[in-house]
């Protein structure tokens, strides 16, 4: 027998979890939502995630929607996207906006900050370090940043005319790089430096810079191909609400550890 291919698993994985909303939501509609295996964002390493914090907020908003619910499936971003603009998935969860993507997403508006900050070796720095000159007094240090990542053009660019930037597959295995003495910085997302540090154990050994680099909104978005852009508004009021009270901050802070 042939065995399935990777998106005939997803397709399985979604009807077990639709299979499972149908005593309870018979005459709900359902969207199906994509992100990539990115904690404390999403947990898991594909199909039906284990939860993180945009899934619990993407519940949270539908929750807020009668006869609405949503299911999330993990996929590899590029595919994530291609999905999406297919109108094959219903949406992808909170994103940074970009013309691109508006080409084929309808975005919500905002979601929730996220921030961007580096993170270095406390035994290396022990009096701590800053961004009070900029980025003039840091930028001779070896820096290294996630596969892909963009975080800041201004900041990359004062960092590489000095060095090369160092690109590294996974989180972990930059925070491994900074204890071995072999990167003086690493620049990630905040929530998601967190999240290692926390679980890995690291907190007396790895702290980040209280200045964030760069705050960026994210926002939902819904396909156009796939009609979900008609939810835009009804997710727009219950994105609104969660934010006057105090919901997506909750969630915010109860996520960094699954």
């Amino acid at each position: 027998m042939e065995k399935p291919t990777g998106f005939v698993k997803v397709l399985l994985a979604c009807f077990a979890a639709l299979s499972g909303l149908a005593d309870t939501a018979r005459a709900d509609s359902v969207l199906t939502f994509c992100y990539d295996p990115y904690p404390p964002y999403t947990l898991g390493s594909g199909g039906i995630p284990d939860g993180g914090l945009k899934v619990k907020l993407l519940e949270a908003v539908t929750d807020r929607i009668d006869g609405l619910r949503a299911v999330v499936v993990l996929l590899p971003w590029q595919r994530c996207q291609a999905r999406a603009k297919a109108g094959e998935i219903d949406g992808i969860l909170p994103l940074f906006k970009s013309a691109g993507r508006a080409s084929y997403l309808a975005f919500t508006g905002p979601a929730f900050l996220q921030a961007n900050t580096f993170w270095y070796n406390r035994e290396r720095y022990p009096q701590g370090l800053d961004l009070d000159e900029g980025y003039a007094r840091i930028s001779r240090l070896r820096l290294g940043m996630v596969n892909g990542s963009v975080i800041d053009q201004e900041m990359e660019r004062a960092f590489e005319n000095n060095n090369r930037i160092v690109r590294g597959g996974d989180v972990e295995g930059l925070m491994q790089m900074l204890l071995f003495d072999q990167l003086d910085l690493i620049a990630i997302d905040d929530a998601v430096g967190r999240y290692h540090v926390v679980q890995n154990g690291w907190q007396d050994r790895i702290a980040s810079v209280a200045t964030p680099i760069s705050s960026t909104y994210s926002h939902f978005g819904l396909s156009r191909s796939a009609g979900a852009d008609a939810y835009l508004d009804v997710f727009n009021r219950a994105t609104s609400e969660l934010q006057a009270d105090g919901t997506i901050a909750e969630i915010l802070s109860s996520t960094i550890a699954p």
